[in-house]
């Protein structure tokens, strides 16, 4: 009875494992650059080798090449953040290099906004001393503007 279970999640995790492996693939193909493709390229690939060599021990349980899958696993899981971060960083300086990524603000577009001062705590509270600011609201003036 325990090997049919064994069995069971032992596929589970392999067919887990090939569905993750399935979605960095679609991944891969269908983000258009290389800093978008990171993410499904390290994630979700190394995620589903766990899963696939999670089933393989669960299959093969007393045998000794136990350790040599813990160990691609250990090896896959400790690699892979520092492949796609090196990955990134050259993706990144090549494209400040050629112009595709720049690090100018966008233009602000709508009237230029006052500055309040240095001595105001707050910057978008309006001037007390403004003639602005003594006019009535909306709800009319109040009962001591007499």
């Amino acid at each position: 009875m325990t090997h049919g279970f064994l069995d069971i999640a032992a596929a589970l995790f392999i067919f887990i494992g090939a569905l993750l492996t399935l979605s960095s693939a679609i991944g891969l193909v269908r983000f258009r650059d290389t800093l978008s493709r990171m993410h499904p390229a390290a994630k979700p690939q190394v995620l589903g080798l766990v899963f696939v060599l999670t089933g393989a021990v669960i299959r093969i349980w007393p045998h000794m090449d136990v350790g040599m899958l813990v160990i691609t696993a250990m090896v896959a899981v400790s690699t892979a953040p520092v492949i796609a971060n090196r990955i990134g960083n050259a993706a990144y300086r090549e494209s400040v290099a050629d112009g595709t990524i720049t690090h100018e603000a966008p233009a602000v577009e709508g009237p230029p906004v006052k500055d309040p001062g240095p001595g105001s705590p707050y910057p978008d509270s309006p001037d007390p001393d403004s003639p602005d600011s003594a006019s009535p609201g909306p709800e009319g003036p109040s009962p001591g503007d007499g």
